[in-house]
């Protein structure tokens, strides 16, 4: 997942919507442009801190 970290709205919306065709699971996220935020929000979704990423950009790298 791409955005939707801590205080954005519409990432939580776009979880729950995944999560009730039930055929979609987060495993990895850069979840704010703050490096700091983005990891605190994959951490408290309970995602391995591996996968949690400071940049969209990283993300791209290392999920590749």
């Amino acid at each position: 997942m791409i955005g939707g970290g801590k205080g954005a709205f519409i990432g939580a919306i776009r979880r729950i919507a995944a999560q009730l065709d039930a055929e979609h699971e987060l495993v990895c996220g850069a979840f704010s442009s703050n490096p700091e935020v983005s990891i605190e929000s994959g951490k408290n979704l309970g995602l391995n801190i591996s996968r949690c990423y400071a940049s969209f950009s990283a993300l791209f790298e290392n999920e590749k």
